[in-house]
């Protein structure tokens, strides 16, 4: 008996084709062999699992014979079928045909009873399978006939699948996929199990067991042999071991379209050139032969050469001969090439390259074929970088060595362009160079010595011109010209001194007159002779002087004079005499002052601080004193110099101990004199100068005769340094600055202030000190007397503080005093009360006047008052001191006070007045003042009673003050007790006594509804401000206020803000009304909610009194959530009017739920409008019935209860969809049950069959005798559902599971795609982001079908849960009717009427079955519809369809999900990896970007710099210029080729492309800037010349005036000697302003000259940046070009091209903006160019100026020599 397989089909009635259908042709497309059934000739490869009879002859039955005489037969499979001999052997290979040759029907047949049975088929290769068809055996009766078969297909019934169901919608029969299904190897027909209709269940006995089997009339499994459309017949199989049958599909194809393989799956050897496909309707896709260019037999197909050529071809020949090499042959290998003249197919086509190995790349590799645009040439070799010739055999101009194992093949020759004159070449085989005039080395890169800073100038190199002094050589280093510095001086040259340290004036060893020892004419430790004094009196000098004065003169005044003389004899010998200075007054000494010397006196200087071993000039600076009615007269000094230790260096060796002595004269009219020869002097020696002051041409001492000597001076005799010495052109040049400039002379003059030294003479200067100090002097520059710790840089003079004074700001100042960090305080003595405006230098005491005193004398001694003018104090005794000015008395005793300490203080009585005989006397109070028992202000005494008045203070009372006032508190009669304010917030009555307590301070009475122990708060009830008396009472409702704040009438509420405590529900400040949709004030716990129906009312407000909310008609309610007066029904949907008829209910509303009025007694009916059950008559008039007829209606009710019972239990059974009914005896006994229900149930409900009761009975008889009769039935069948329900509920339970492992793995994939979503639609692939988005898209919808199928309303698990649930109240109800006797009331209360239905299609009328009147039946008719047992089938075949999609949708689903996963993870990865690179690129032009803005800020700061050095900025300019450009074609290319990675895997295109525009934006702005920087530098150079033409028109100017000095001086000579001093002064000056002039002009002229190479370097780098700019554009049209190819590609792949337009348009203005910078840069070329016209104009003009100067120069030198010769002329004449 057929039962369950695992093909699941749709029926389709078609009938078995046997013979192959006619082949299709190849011609126009694809081509495809017949199709036939594939069962033909392939017996032996059938087979099935069960076969009836093998192991000998079984009986077996059919169970719609079993009422037949011949029900059982025999089957006996143990030999083939034969129709002669073996009729019944029922093997499997009988279903290949339906009939014998005899046309007697074979079958295939089962063993009896056996369930798993399979059928399978193995074919010998693929085949493309289309259908499979199956035709059972069986004979039964089939009472409503169906198109398909059902659940056991009747006699000849089919089953027929398609693999291509008509219903799925299959866009493209031939895609892949579809193909895939189409493919098959083995078939396999699976029998799951039988339906034995519950018999194998009761009882498994083998007779039982044989009329259940499995078999099959005929098996049709339609295809044809599988060629992918290449092939319109096939052939047998190599592999067949079977002959050919009639009508047999072979397997093997007989290819076309040049494919071969079993299947046609690939293509002919040698046609690889295009990919293998399978043919199409209207494309055959034939593969097509490679091309080879007859050098290869042999190819393969390469998919991404497919690729790259756009699809066009992928043929990759293999084993290239006639050394040839190429996809297809077409390339000659290497170290051949393509004769020109032969054609590639030729075999001789390539032959050998001719290369010298040693000078060509790759070991003698040449171009293999000849492509002008890329620059090849067949044949030609390829040199190494450094080689050239045809033959790559020679080098090329600038190198030499060539070398096969060199990779460049020849050596540079290395050559400095800089010091190399024949432009970088050298010779071919040494590669020695031809080097500058001061470049040495065999590469020319070398200065020589003495010289450094290799560049392009003519001579290679410059001079380092050392400083002679501040360093140590004249050699410096080669890179930088740094020279080797002596200590403390820095600079390149070493002429430049370290901050704090200074250089040495000429006169810098220089010995102050003040500081020397004195001696008195007769010491021995002067030198020369001692003159006699004069032997004459004062007196007689006197006389003498007035005979020899009378003649210009009186008496009187000849006579006071020499009386002021007098005196002087008396005075010493030396003295030393401090000078103050004044501002505006001529500075004429050195140091503090002078030392005043008589004559015949002289000075001793200790000298002992020598640096250097050499020869010193002596120099005197003096004063003369002048003596009234005395002539001036000239001095002499008489000099020994005489050495503590012997000469040990070889400079000073032969200078012997005090033999050195020297006369020279002092003219009164000079200021200082030098020595005519020098003295050796030598360090680490102590010399003593003693010098003898005396007049000049008199036998005898004048005792009234003195000299101010100023300081001895030892000026180093600079022409014995080495800087001096010797015939070179520097040397002399050095000396005859030091004449011309008068360097000497600066320092010799009278030190009135820092002197005008030229410049020159301050280098020479700082070069002799170095020298003779072995470096810079220390500042040493005191830190408390000076301002800073650097001093000048040539004499060293620190700057001091105020009042601070000497070259290390180390004293004060005449007239200071306090040295210290503030420097020096001004004595400021007082002019009235000191003797002297001078004070102590360290205290700053000035001598004051008798009765002053202070420091400065400006105040009177204590007791004393009114300065100056100081008189003593008046304070009656009680006070010693008094106010300086007013004389008011000061610290008055004796509790006195007042001016004059007259008055007694507060608390004291009395008269302090000196001679009254009282004093004064303390108030008591109660006690003293300062007992701590004091509590007034003052006391009086009253005169008539003489008693004592005490003014108490606040807060105290009484005549002594001894209690508390009113409003305060306190214990007062106690010491140290005191009265304090009662603290009541000023709500009290200050002036009653009862206000507060005295004693504590608690306020007793509070005013103004205030409480508390301070009256700081209002009182209950009441609200405000206690401290501003402001407390009003509280207005709270009682009825809205919590009722815990409120007693009585009076509520309390917040003090501050006066709002009152609510109810709930309750606002307002006063609590005087319900909320907003609330009501009932006054409610214990606040106002009620209004609680509105939201459709049934108005809105959401109510009556505030009574609740009541406003319905909408037909509404009531307090809340309108019922119906109105006198309505019924449901609120929520409908209300209806109750009807109740007056007369019959006891009211006119009914029940608001069913609307049933409540009737009257007899009375009955919904709306109580008829007589009841019971009662007769016509309403309303109603009488009750007789008392059997009660007795009756009882046994009816409980029948009809028994019998809705019965009912509603055969629902419950019919409601199963787990309980089969599979046999039609199953439906008679339903159908006989259903009868025997309705029966009861007319018989019930018809009044008339009631009242027959006879009839009635008869049949209530019958209809029980056949229900019990079914009870046995029923209870088999209960048996087969236990068994089922068990069944079905294991595998609801594994379903459940499975769904829930399922379910969640559902959620986790949602949950990774709802991650990965975001990620993925950032990255930008757009391809593999829809790819992604279309697999989730069906993962969804996966999820939803299989949501839909398992859990739907139809699905497996609620179809499971629902037939389990119905199935136990199946047993339940079974096991209830157990017991005969219970079988009756059982089965007539289950309900049956929707078993009517299914049956019938509607409710039947009568006990006779399912009829529409008693007479016409409705099976077989259009009413009929399906019985139960079909519904149960199908229900089973759609869950196992169900099931068997859900679990296909799954596996597909999951493998889906890995995909994406899969993808997804990959995607990720190249996302993160992209996002890296991106970054890393990122990192790297911000890096770059900010190095070049630092390197672009130093080169400005350089540039702008106007001491730069114009070698440095030609260096800086080179190296500049020697910067590649950031972007070159390669490196365009390279970009472009990683803008196409990065299309191929983000969107990050036009990021890439604007980083690289804005780079080649930046660098055109950068050249614009730096030519803008150049035409600054010009304007600045134009400047530069225009200031030096106006220094030359005011050089002009002085010369002139220089001239007009000369001939004013020419004229002054032949008159006075002091226009002469005059002029002198002039001419310095005039000398200074030349050599300044000359000075300003060659740095000007070397400006130019740099200026000059500025221009020059500009204009190259204006030509480079021209050229860089039109390479910019060139390479920017380019990559345009680029990029509208990869726009191309991108848009063929799907990409939009909305981003690469505006990519392209960025493009654009790059390119527009790169064309004004080169248009900017042209511009500046042409100003540069008529800049350097400018230049060459202005520099001839200074050369002409050069050479004026020079004449000027030699007209101001003749002018010197001629001044120079009057000073000695004039200075001769006596």
């Amino acid at each position: 008996m057929p039962g369950f397989f695992s093909i699941f089909i749709l029926a389709l009635c078609t009938a078995a084709q046997l013979l192959p259908s006619e082949p299709q042709g190849c011609a126009g497309g694809s081509c495809y062999p017949s199709t036939g059934n594939l069962l033909i000739g392939r017996a032996s490869y059938l087979s099935a699992t069960s076969t009836c009879g093998l192991q000998g002859p079984e009986r077996y039955c059919i169970v719609s014979h079993l009422q037949e005489s011949d029900k059982c037969f025999q089957c006996d499979s143990r030999r083939p079928y034969d129709p002669s001999e073996f009729r019944n052997s029922h093997r499997i290979e009988n279903v290949i045909y339906l009939s014998d040759r005899n046309k007697d029907t074979t079958w295939w047949q089962a063993a009896n009873g056996v369930e798993e049975v399979s059928i399978q088929l193995n074919l010998e290769a693929q085949f493309h399978f289309t259908h499979l068809i199956m035709k059972f055996k069986r004979s039964d009766d089939i009472i409503c006939e169906e198109r398909y078969s059902d659940i056991e297909p009747s006699t000849h019934g089919e089953v027929i699948y398609k693999v291509l169901d008509p219903v799925i919608n299959v866009k493209d029969p031939y895609s892949p996929q579809i193909q895939g299904l189409l493919k098959i190897t083995n078939v396999r027909v699976n029998f799951s199990r039988l339906h034995t209709l519950g018999d194998s269940l009761l009882d498994r006995r083998p007779e039982v067991l044989q009329k259940y089997y499995y078999s099959l009339y005929e098996l049709l499994l339609r295809g044809s042999c599988f060629c992918y459309g290449h092939a319109s017949h096939c052939a047998p199989a190599h592999t067949a071991n079977h002959s050919t049958v009639a009508g047999m599909i072979h397997g093997r194809c007989v290819c076309e379209h040049n494919t071969d393989g079993l299947n046609c799956e690939h293509c002919k050897d040698f046609h690889h050139d295009l990919p293998w496909s399978p043919a199409e309707r209207d494309n055959p896709h034939t593969c097509r032969e490679c091309k080879c260019n007859g050098h290869s037999s042999q190819c393969h197909f390469d998919l991404a050469v497919y690729q790259a050529t756009g699809n066009v071809s992928g043929g990759v020949c293999d084993d290239c001969l006639h050394n040839t090499m190429g996809l297809n042959c077409e390339l000659c290998k290497p170290f051949y090439y393509q004769h020109p003249e032969r054609d590639i197919r030729d075999q001789a086509a390539c032959i050998s390259c001719d290369c010298d190995p040693a000078g060509s790349l790759e070991e003698g590799l040449c171009d293999s074929y000849t492509n002008p645009a890329m620059g090849m040439i067949a044949g030609q070799c390829r040199c190494k970088p450094n080689v050239g010739g045809e033959r790559c055999d020679s080098c090329r101009d600038g190198f030499f060595g060539l070398n096969s194992t060199d990779p460049l093949g020849c050596q540079s020759c290395q050559c400095d362009l800089r010091g190399s004159v024949s432009g970088g070449s050298c010779d071919p085989v040494s590669g020695d160079c031809s080097c500058k005039r001061r470049v040495s080395g065999r590469h020319c890169d070398q200065c020589l010595p003495e010289f450094w800073g290799l560049s392009l100038d003519m001579l290679g190199c410059r001079e380092c011109a050392c400083d002679f002094g501040g360093a140590y050589g004249n050699r410096c280093q080669t890179d930088s010209g740094q020279c080797d510095c002596r200590p403390h001086f820095g600079g390149r040259q070493c002429s430049e001194v370290q901050p704090r340290y200074f250089c040495a004036p000429l006169d810098f060893y220089q010995y102050e007159a003040e500081d020397a020892t004195g001696h008195a004419p007769n010491s021995p430790a002067l030198p020369g002779h001692l003159k006699p004094p004069a032997p004459m009196s004062c007196n007689e000098l006197l006389n003498n002087q007035l005979l020899r004065r009378r003649r210009n003169t009186t008496d009187l005044e000849q006579r006071e004079a020499l009386r002021q003389r007098c005196p002087l004899q008396q005075m010493p010998d030396v003295q030393s005499i401090h000078i103050e200075s004044h501002p505006g007054h001529r500075v004429t000494w050195s140091g503090s002052g002078f030392a005043r010397v008589r004559d015949g006196a002289g000075l001793v200087f200790t000298i002992d601080n020598i640096p250097f071993a050499m020869e010193y000039d002596i120099m005197l600076r003096y004063e003369p004193e002048a003596r009234p009615l005395s002539p001036a007269e000239d001095w002499e000094a008489i000099i020994s110099i005489s050495s503590l230790l012997l000469s040990s260096s070889q400079r000073c060796g032969n200078v012997l101990p005090s033999e050195q002595m020297y006369t020279i004269t002092l003219p009164h009219q000079k200021r200082y004199v030098r020595t005519e020869r020098p003295f050796c002097f030598e360090p680490r020696n102590t010399y003593a100068a003693a010098v003898r002051f005396q007049r000049r041409g008199v036998p005898q001492r004048d005792v009234g005769a003195y000299l101010h000597a100023d300081s001895l001076l030892l000026i180093p005799k600079y022409t014995e340094l080495p800087g001096f010495q010797g015939n070179g052109r520097v040397v002399e040049q050095r000396r005859e600055d030091m004449l011309r400039y008068m360097c000497l002379d600066s320092f010799m003059a009278t030190p009135t202030a820092t002197p005008a030294v030229a410049p020159t003479c301050s280098s020479l200067t700082c070069s002799i000190s170095a020298m003779m100090h072995d470096g810079a002097l220390p500042c040493l520059c005191d830190p408390q007397g000076s301002l800073t710790t650097e001093c000048a840089g040539v004499r060293g003079q620190c700057r001091c503080k105020p009042g601070v004074a000497g070259r290390n700001c180390d004293r004060c100042t005449p007239g200071t005093f306090g040295f210290g960090p503030q420097g020096c305080t001004a004595c400021e003595c007082h002019s009235q009360g000191s003797v002297s405006p001078r004070c102590d230098p360290v205290s700053g005491q000035c001598a004051c006047h008798q009765g002053a005193s202070g420091r400065q004398c400006a105040s009177c001694q204590p007791g004393l008052w009114g300065f100056p003018s100081c008189r003593p104090c008046q304070c009656n005794g009680h006070a010693d001191t008094c106010h300086p000015h007013t004389g008011t008395c000061l610290d008055c005793r004796d509790h006195t006070a007042g001016q004059l300490c007259d008055r007694c203080v507060n608390g004291f009585y009395g008269n302090p007045v000196l001679g009254s005989g009282d004093h004064c006397h303390p108030c008591l109070c109660p006690g003293k003042p300062g007992s701590g028992h004091w509590n007034a202000d003052s006391c009086l005494i009253e005169p008539t009673s003489d008693q004592i008045i005490c003014h108490c203070r606040e807060g105290y009372a009484g005549p002594r003050c001894d209690r508390c006032a009113p409003g305060y508190f306190g214990e007062p009669e106690r010491r140290g007790g005191q009265c304090l304010l009662c603290q009541c917030s000023g709500n009290i009555d200050m002036q009653d006594t009862e206000s507060c307590d005295p004693r504590t301070g608690q306020c007793l009475k509070c005013l103004h509804n205030t409480d508390g122990p301070r009256c700081a708060a209002c009182r209950p009830g009441y609200r405000g401000n206690a401290q501003q008396q402001d407390c009003n009472r509280c207005a709270c409702v009682v009825e809205g206020t919590l009722p815990s704040h409120c007693d009585g009438k009076l509520c309390h509420c917040q003090e501050q803000t006066g709002v009152c405590p609510c109810r709930d529900n309750v606002v307002g400040l006063t609590c005087d009304q319900c909320a907003p949709h609330h009501w009932n004030l006054g409610a214990e716990r606040g106002c009620e909610a209004c609680d509105c129906h939201p459709q049934n009312s108005a809105g959401p407000h109510c009556n505030m009194s009574n609740g009541e909310c406003q319905c909408r008609l037909g509404f009531g309610g307090r809340t309108c959530s019922e119906c109105e007066r006198d309505h019924w029904g449901d609120p929520q949907t409908e209300c209806r009017e109750c009807r109740c008829d007056p007369s019959g209910s006891e009211m006119l509303q009914c029940n608001r739920a069913t609307g049933v009025c409540r009737c009257q007694e007899g009375v009955a009916g919904r709306s109580c409008d008829r007589c009841a059950r019971g009662f007769m008559g016509r309403f309303p008039k109603c009488e009750r019935c007789d008392p059997c007829f009660h007795r009756w209606d009882d046994s009816v009710l409980q029948l009809q209860k028994d019998l809705g019972h019965a009912q509603h239990s055969s629902g419950s059974v019919q409601g199963s969809r787990a309980l089969p009914t599979s046999s039609h005896a199953h439906v008679s006994h339903a159908r006989s049950l259903w009868k025997s229900l309705a029966l009861i149930q007319n018989l019930i409900n018809d009044t008339d069959a009631v009242r027959d009761h006879e009839k009635a009975y008869q049949l209530l008889s019958h209809s029980t005798d056949d229900l019990r009769a079914e009870t046995a039935l029923i209870d088999r069948r209960k048996t087969g559902v236990d068994g089922e329900m068990s069944r079905t509920a294991e595998r609801n339970r594994a379903l459940q599971q499975e769904l829930s492992q399922v379910e969640r793995e559902f959620r986790d994939t949602n949950a990774t795609l709802a991650q990965l979503h975001p990620h993925l639609h950032s990255t930008g692939s757009t391809g593999e982001f829809d790819f992604v988005r279309g697999w989730y898209r069906d993962s969804l919808d996966a999820e939803r079908r299989c949501r839909i199928s398992v859990w739907g309303p139809d699905g497996p698990a609620r179809v499971s849960h629902d037939t389990r649930r119905r199935a136990e109240g199946l047993v339940n109800g079974q096991l209830n009717s157990r017991g005969h006797g219970l079988q009756l009331k059982s089965l007539t209360q289950r309900r049956l009427h929707w078993l009517h239905n299914k049956v019938c299609g509607g409710h039947g009328k009568g006990g006779t079955g399912c009829r529409a009147d008693w007479r016409q039946r409705l099976c077989g008719r259009k009413g009929c519809k399906q019985i139960e047992s079909g519904y149960v089938l199908q229900k089973v075949n759609n869950i196992t369809d169900h099931l068997s999609t859900t679990s296909k949708h799954l596996q597909e689903a999951a493998k889906e999900l890995q995909d994406v996963e899969m993808l997804a993870r990959g995607v990720m990865i190249r996302a993160a990896s992209s996002l890296l690179t991106a970054q890393e690129k990122k990192d790297f032009f911000r890096n770059s970007n900010k190095e070049l803005r630092d390197l672009l800020q130093k080169i400005r700061h350089f540039l702008s710099d106007e001491e730069a050095d114009p070698v440095a900025i030609q260096l800086v300019s080179q190296r500049v210029l020697a910067i590649s450009l950031p972007v070159d074609s390669g490196t365009v290319a390279l970009a472009v080729q990683e803008i196409q990675h990065s299309i191929a895997n983000l969107t990050l295109t036009e990021s890439n492309f604007n980083n690289t525009s804005q780079e080649l934006l930046q660098h055109a702005r950068d050249i614009q800037a730096q030519a803008g920087r150049t035409w600054v530098t010009a304007n600045q150079t134009q400047e530069r010349l225009d200031a030096t033409q106006t220094a030359i028109r005011t050089a002009e100017e002085a010369l002139e005036a220089d001239r007009q000095n000369l001939n004013s001086t020419r004229s002054a000579t032949a008159t006075v000697e002091n226009s002469i001093m005059r002029m002198e002064d002039k001419q310095r000056n005039a000398a200074q302003r030349l050599t300044s002039v000359r000075q300003e002009a060659e740095p000007l002229q070397r400006k130019l000259n740099e200026n000059s190479v500025v221009a020059q370097s500009a204009r190259a780098r204006a030509d480079s940046t021209a050229q860089a700019t039109r390479n910019l554009d060139k390479e920017l049209e380019e990559a345009q070009g680029r990029w509208r190819k990869l726009q191309e590609k991108v848009g063929a792949v799907g990409v939009g091209t909305q981003s690469l337009g505006a990519v392209t348009q960025r493009a654009r203005d790059i390119q527009r903006q790169a064309q004004d910078v080169l248009k900017k840069a042209t511009e500046c070329m042409e100003t540069m160019q008529s800049l350097e016209t400018t230049f060459q104009q202005n520099e001839r003009r200074m050369q002409d100026q050069e050479e004026e100067l020079a004449a000027l120069e030699r007209n101001v030198t003749a002018v010197r020599d001629f001044i120079r010769e009057s000073i000695l002329k004039y200075s001769s004449c006596t």
